[in-house]
């Protein structure tokens, strides 16, 4: 009897173990995060304001800001500021070894308000003696649910799951280039990844984290190979673009600068 009781506690616990982590499960089962530059830009609108058509001008050789702009995850989704320098840094190395790109500057995420829009970006323009912006907007969605495939099992410190959550993580990323002062866009470039995965509940979290960094990585090394083809394109129409009107030093040429 007593062993009887015993199964039958233990059967009850493992039955609540599981329905109490599935329901847990589908409270998270979709998660995102979304970064938009237009939302930061032009706030209160789905689409961005026609830019008036005023010339850029751009003092060569000029300094360059990259930041990511604000988001909307809840803390425990967010993409850590750590990784977002290591991200901003890898970004940076479209601009490198081109001599119209004085210095590049990591800007700080709490720089960003949201919403701030052109006026924020004056003020940090202002601060960190800025000429053109880089600004990294995203949106990652994840995906998680149980697996058809997955058992339960009991061990000395509680219920596993193997197999027993599968996740699949979409990350979008872009780099949106802008003359701050004239407000125009010159150059842009974006990276998709798509991730999938299982893992178990005990290990769920901490796998997906993981796994929705190496989507970050894999969008952002797209990302830097379309926007290094951009920079190159920006190179030999900038002194051609009636748009783009480049200040050089003395004695320079546009044909010595932008090569």
């Amino acid at each position: 009897m007593r062993i009887t009781a015993l199964l039958l506690a233990l059967l009850l616990a493992l039955l609540l173990g599981l329905f109490g982590g599935c329901a847990s499960m589908d409270t998270a089962a979709r998660q995102r995060q979304v970064g938009s530059v237009v939302a930061y830009l032009f706030p209160g609108s789905e689409t961005p304001s026609i830019v008036a058509d005023t010339v850029a001008e751009l003092k060569v050789p000029f300094r360059i800001g990259v930041a990511f702009v604000p988001d909307t995850a809840s803390p425990e989704f967010r993409l850590p500021e750590n990784d977002r320098i290591k991200l901003a840094s890898q970004v940076s190395e479209a601009f490198s070894n081109y001599p119209f790109v004085r210095e590049i500057v990591a800007v700080p995420s709490m720089y960003l308000d949201a919403g701030g829009g052109f006026g924020n970006l004056d003020r940090i323009a202002a601060m960190l003696n800025l000429n053109v912006v880089a600004l990294i907007s995203f949106d990652q969605v994840q995906n998680a649910g149980a697996n058809g495939w997955s058992f339960l099992y009991w061990t000395g410190v509680g219920a596993y799951v193997v197999d027993g959550d599968q996740y699949d993580i979409l990350t979008s990323v872009e780099t949106t280039v802008f003359d701050i002062k004239s407000r125009r866009l010159l150059m842009r470039g974006g990276g998709i990844s798509n991730l999938k995965g299982t893992a178990t509940m005990v290990g769920f979290s901490e796998q997906a984290r993981a796994a929705r960094s190496r989507g970050f990585d894999a969008a952002v090394k797209e990302m830097i190979s379309n926007l290094q083809a951009e920079v190159k394109s920006f190179r030999e129409r900038a002194p051609k673009d009636p748009m783009i009107r480049l200040v050089l030093p003395p004695g320079y040429s546009a044909a010595a600068v932008i090569r």
